[in-house]
């Protein structure tokens, strides 16, 4: 009788067993296949990966969430909904997901993207305040500021761009620009107005998109330029969770044709606030100079557009701010080279001890600029420690790492 009681015990946890995996399998509908390789001989321990793949549009969007289910070892990692794009006919939705990844060097993880019924994602240390164009981003080693200032140049002007910086790490010091915004490009300027004019005059840009999530927060902006109608000016921001960086990219569509006389982008101007220029020559030739001792040998030899980083940092206090270039392209719809007059990156000084790096497309000189040219950019803006032994190593590391993303192919299984 024992024997019996013991063998319909278990015989009732294997079938509430099977109705659980039943149900969670229905529940649980694999979508998309995913193959993530690490080609670089480069160990990271987290990066994000970004997807993008269409399944039917069957539900309200309020009921989709996924997970990646790493294959090896069945871990379950939730996704973020980056976006969504719905076409009626066929009734498709197209989503773009991002998930964290820890990969060692030369290795091949596989995912399976899952349809879940609930919502598995949870908090982080990446905090979004604020509200419409006037936002406040936290992590762990920087707070952005986007807000509009009455101390500003901008004052009038709620665009959306970055206005202060504050590194934390221990320094908490404030990158701001008492004068200005902090990043303050790009900006034009043709040959009707007198000062140039940069995407910081924006007014409430015509389209705007912020999505919010414990990895990534990300605000698109696009409209016509501030008083240079000609162009198209697009702009994105993405700031992630447990990263010390954030990428900003940009585009410059010409729809018609213009002369111009100033063009230039990734520029950053801040206050007195560092000691010494670092930029990566060529792979294996850093270039370290006080700025006091960087005019000779930048006159002589101006750092490229093409440079691979470039970095303020104060030597004494061992803070550094940085932008690794990620993307430079500057051929028109055509795939030939926009028109550029001496480009290269150069190094300013400001009133009042402020120093800024800009990238000059077109330096000082009237050029006609052709409907259709384009001008798109993509950098990543680090803040870093300064190493005793090795200054750069840590710029170094996270160039490495951004400059050559981790190769993800996508299998919908739709």
């Amino acid at each position: 009788m024992a024997a019996r009681l013991i063998y319909f015990k278990y015989l009732i946890i294997l079938i509430l067993c099977c109705g659980f995996l039943c149900t969670t399998q229905a529940s649980e509908k694999i979508v998309a296949r995913v193959e993530v390789k690490e080609s670089q001989g480069i160990e990271r321990p987290l990066e994000y990966v970004e997807i993008a793949f269409q399944m039917p549009l069957d539900k309200a969007i309020e009921e989709f969430h996924f997970i990646a289910r790493q294959e090896k070892d069945g871990q379950n990692i939730p996704c973020q909904i980056v976006e969504h794009t719905i076409f009626k006919i066929p009734p498709i939705i197209q989503f773009r997901l991002i998930f964290p990844v820890s990969i060692k060097a030369n290795e091949t993880h596989t995912y399976k993207i899952k349809y879940v019924e609930d919502n598995l994602l949870a908090g982080s240390n990446l905090h979004l305040s604020g509200e419409g164009l006037n936002l406040v981003v936290d992590n762990t080693f920087y707070r952005a500021d986007l807000t509009k200032s009455n101390q500003s140049e901008a004052k009038s002007h709620e665009s959306g761009q970055l206005r202060e910086l504050l590194i934390k790490r221990g320094f908490d010091v404030l990158l701001r620009r008492t004068e200005n915004r902090m990043h303050w490009a790009p900006n034009f300027q043709n040959q009707q107005v007198e000062y140039y004019k940069t995407i910081a005059g924006w007014e409430h840009p015509e389209n705007y998109k912020i999505m919010s999530g414990p990895y990534l927060i990300r605000t698109f902006r696009s409209d016509r330029a501030p008083e240079h109608s000609e162009i198209l000016l697009s702009a994105k921001y993405s700031f992630y969770d447990e990263l010390p960086y954030f990428t900003f990219f940009s585009s410059m569509v010409f729809k018609d044709s213009l002369v111009l006389v100033l063009l230039r982008n990734d520029e950053m101007t801040m206050d007195s606030l560092f000691t010494h220029l670092a930029y990566q020559k060529k792979p294996g030739k850093i270039v370290d100079v006080s700025f006091k001792e960087r005019y000779n040998i930048l006159e002589s030899e101006p750092i490229s557009n093409t440079a691979d980083w470039l970095c303020f940092y104060n030597l004494e206090k061992g803070y550094g701010f940085g932008s690794i270039r990620i993307r430079y392209n500057i051929t028109d719809n055509q795939g030939r080279p926009s028109p550029t007059y001496l480009p290269y990156t150069k190094i300013s000084d400001g009133a009042a001890g402020g120093k800024y790096w800009n990238r000059r497309l077109i330096n000082d000189h009237p050029i006609l600029v052709p409907a259709g040219s384009r001008y798109v950019e993509e950098n990543a803006y680090i803040v870093f420690k300064i190493d005793k032994d090795n200054k750069f190593s840590e710029i170094e590391k996270w160039a490495d790492i951004i400059q050559h993303p981790l190769e993800t192919y996508v299998y919908p299984l739709n």
